[in-house]
């Protein structure tokens, strides 16, 4: 049997990433859980949006659903737009375009739980620091 595997927003490493000379584009993103953790079927990633800014439009290879911590997150996908508060969740079909904003004035929350453990992110821009359009999600 696995061991319990447990994480939280404030023990979490975040990165910054930007899409450059996007004065919006612009967040931090650490691992939530995955493999290394005794996952066999899903994957996370904890997520941090700053006031006026937002998780550029972008897919992943599998179905994800994102759940509000703290804040307003506006997520758009298909020319629909949805806002949500905390503890609100939204889903998103793999490979389905989408983009989320921070829609309030404090810093937006969210957990993007996804279902598989070999998930790959794809940018319409390239992100930086590393210059890359894919990133592997769930770490």
């Amino acid at each position: 049997m696995a061991e319990l595997f447990t994480q939280s927003l404030e023990g979490v490493e975040f990165q910054d990433a930007w899409i450059e000379g996007d004065a919006t584009g612009r967040w931090r993103s650490g691992s939530g859980h995955g493999p290394g953790d005794g996952a066999s079927a899903s994957g996370s990633s904890l997520l941090e949006i700053e006031p006026g800014h937002r998780l550029p439009r972008h897919t992943d290879s599998a179905e994800e659903t994102i759940v509000v911590v703290t804040g307003a997150a506006s997520i758009a996908r298909d020319g629909e737009r949805g806002v949500l508060g905390a503890g609100g969740v939204a889903m998103i079909p793999a490979q389905a375009p989408h983009e989320v904003s921070n829609e309030g004035d404090d810093v937006l929350r969210f957990v993007a739980v996804y279902a598989d453990i070999g998930v790959v992110t794809t940018y319409e821009d390239e992100v930086q620091p590393d210059g890359s359009r894919e990133r592997q999600t769930v770490g």
